[in-house]
């Protein structure tokens, strides 16, 4: 199979975004992998409490407690994973964004109400 010869004008990548949005992505992409790390290690993790119950203590007289902790474990656990990739993937800047926007908004009808009742005093006085 012949390899593709690459040009080198197809290396050139022309900037296409400004210096704040460039640390945005790489903000954003630095929350991404450590969510995937902290999955992976959830995993893992929780694979080895397991397989140590149920090599281990599944069986003895502390089988039924050392469920309950595995259980409890893994549950807490998995309620930080979920919580850290809600974070991550659903709640992240766009809502906050999108509360400033609102928050502003308000402001601009409450000066625009205000503006209003001093134009319509300054007509009452006359």
């Amino acid at each position: 199979m012949r390899k593709k010869r690459i040009d080198k004008r197809e290396l050139k990548i022309e900037k296409r975004y400004s210096d704040e949005e460039e640390r945005n992505f790489e903000k954003k992409a630095q929350k991404r992998v450590s969510f995937k790390i902290h999955f992976i290690i959830f995993i893992l993790a929780n694979l080895l409490i397991w397989i140590f119950w149920s090599f281990i203590f599944k069986g003895t007289e502390l089988g039924g407690s050392s469920f309950k902790v595995s259980i409890f474990i893994t549950l807490v656990w998995g309620i930080f994973v979920i919580a850290h990739y809600l974070f991550v993937y659903k709640w992240n800047k766009s809502y906050v964004e999108k509360e400033t926007l609102r928050v502003k908004k308000e402001q601009e009808e409450k000066e625009k109400q205000l503006e209003e009742l001093k134009e319509e005093q300054n007509q009452n006085q006359y």
